[in-house]
């Protein structure tokens, strides 16, 4: 990690700010983006000379372009992006505010692909690697969870596509899938009558188990990150023929493919 600059969506709180001090602590530089322009500050400052950041709103990719570029004028480069921004409400499907369902899209979803979108161009500079936070909710779709475990299941599609694009640019992706972690967001969900009682494999963890696993991954550039260990068969099992899938594609010529779509495609860098 020792010099390598790390740009993180929701970075402010949660996860996001526990793996920022990580790569700092490391030896890394970090760009701090969250909604909230104090929070950024204060995270920021208490991060010290390695750190620097920018309010922006992930559902918007003309914010992330900009905070990339920000974070370039800072650093000089962006060698990892983690698409880690994300919210979480509870509801039931016939009694939440519609509102509510579109926002989780939006930002988990919406945001996680404007974060990608805006990365590619850096990430292909530095064949760097990205990060996409998606959660145990996109296997196991508990209720009261319909639009969080369907935008974390798009969210892992997202970074399953990714992977195959932009392996032919020299680019890492991973998708991390953390079980309930006992962070603020979960925390104001107030998810409780559902998981409280849960012991074992599916009990809330520490957030630095997580923001541990987190690192890791960056570290090593793995494909896929689950937390706890024991829930990974949970996770894998449905994506087992998603990886055969991908072996298939190549032998099936799809880097041609995508390279022709690359450069026919409308390029608004």
């Amino acid at each position: 990690m020792k010099d390598k600059v790390v740009f993180i969506t929701g970075a402010a709180r949660g996860l996001g700010a526990g793996l920022a001090q990580k790569v700092v602590e490391n030896g890394g530089s970090v760009f701090v983006v969250d909604l909230n322009a104090k929070a950024v500050e204060a995270r920021v400052l208490a991060l010290g000379n390695s750190a620097d950041g920018c309010a922006g709103d992930v559902r918007y990719l003309d914010d992330m372009k900009r905070a990339m570029q920000l974070c370039i004028d800072s650093f000089g480069r962006i060698d990892v992006v983690v698409a880690n921004a994300g919210i979480l409400r509870m509801g039931s499907i016939e009694k939440m505010d519609p509102k509510d369902f579109q926002m989780t899209l939006d930002v988990n979803v919406a945001g996680a692909f404007n974060t990608i979108r805006a990365a590619v161009p850096h990430l292909r500079a530095s064949k760097g690697y990205l990060q996409v936070v998606s959660s145990l909710a996109a296997a196991i779709h508990t209720p009261l969870m319909s639009h969080y475990a369907a935008s974390k299941a798009a969210v892992e599609a997202l970074a399953d596509v990714a992977r195959q694009e932009l392996a032919l640019d020299g680019i890492g992706v991973g998708c991390v899938h953390p079980t309930f972690t006992k962070t603020a967001m979960i925390e104001e969900a107030k998810p409780g009558q559902l998981w409280g009682g849960h012991k074992g494999a599916f009990a809330a963890i520490e957030p630095e188990q997580v923001v541990e696993a987190m690192y890791e991954a960056i570290v090593k550039r793995k494909r896929k990150t689950i937390v706890p260990k024991p829930i990974a068969p949970l996770v894998l099992a449905p994506g087992l023929f998603h990886w055969a899938a991908e072996r298939i594609s190549k032998m099936e010529g799809s880097d041609k493919a995508i390279r022709a779509f690359q450069s026919t495609e409308h390029n608004d860098e």
